[in-house]
């Protein structure tokens, strides 16, 4: 089973032809879910429709675009994404094997061939997983949806309400998760509880005091008592990797 970070992706097909995108979708969602991937998958059959809805706010893990379709093709559509700045990882499916050179402009990951092989559909989900994974990228659930962070910008999370609050260097929301699970996707060495209701990022430690830790930011955390030694042991241990 593929080892993943994430509680659920996000994922738009988007083709013009309904029975093609319905089996895409199709073959998607069983490929994720025996790779013990939870995924929310989106059926588009207009680049312009999903454009807009991206522009709008949606925000996709994955796009899976035919190349060849009336008005706006997939190929404008991952210009556009691309000239606003987005890196969405892009999967294109075509029946004209020519567009293929044209999808590295744009940054393509995968071109595959209509009509469209399973296990080559699968090797390009999985790519596509793994580059979202090893890019240190977050899919987080938050109170309307889901959000992607970097786990870098991430300085700490604490246990509030009936989820967490999530500290990020730019900011700051709530999630539905509990702390255990966001903790189970970081590194051990790096996100490290130092209260049961709190993990901290030991990137924006500046000092450890007995009662409470100071980040980078001026904030100060409390420090268990029953925790102190062994957080002023893991961080030693990260600043000397």
């Amino acid at each position: 089973m593929y080892e993943h970070p994430f509680l659920q992706l996000r994922l738009a097909v988007c083709d013009d032809e309904p029975a093609f995108s319905e089996q895409v979708v199709a073959w998607t969602r069983e490929i994720l879910r025996q790779e013990g991937i939870d995924a929310d998958i989106e059926r588009f059959d207009s680049a312009r429709t999903l454009l807009e809805t991206i522009e709008a706010g949606a925000d996709f893990s994955i796009l899976l675009l035919d190349v060849m379709m009336e008005g706006m093709d997939g190929m404008e559509l991952a210009a556009a994404l691309r000239t606003q700045g987005r890196n969405t990882p892009i999967i294109f499916i075509s029946s004209n094997r020519e567009m293929a050179l044209r999808g590295y402009e744009v940054a393509a990951v995968r071109y595959l061939a209509k009509p469209l092989d399973r296990e080559k559909l699968r090797e390009a989900l999985l790519h596509c997983c793994g580059m979202l994974s090893t890019g240190g990228e977050l899919l987080l659930p938050d109170i309307d949806g889901h959000r992607r962070i970097q786990s870098s910008s991430l300085m700490f999370a604490e246990t509030y309400g009936r989820g967490i609050r999530i500290v990020l260097q730019d900011g700051q929301f709530e999630s539905r998760m509990k702390i255990s699970e966001l903790a189970a996707m970081l590194p051990s060495a790096q996100y490290v509880f130092c209260h049961r209701t709190i993990l901290v990022n030991l990137d924006f430690v500046i000092s450890i005091r007995y009662c409470e830790l100071e980040l980078k930011n001026g904030v100060h955390l409390p420090i268990s008592k029953y925790r102190l030694n062994e957080l002023r042991t893991q961080l030693l241990r990260y600043l000397e990797r």
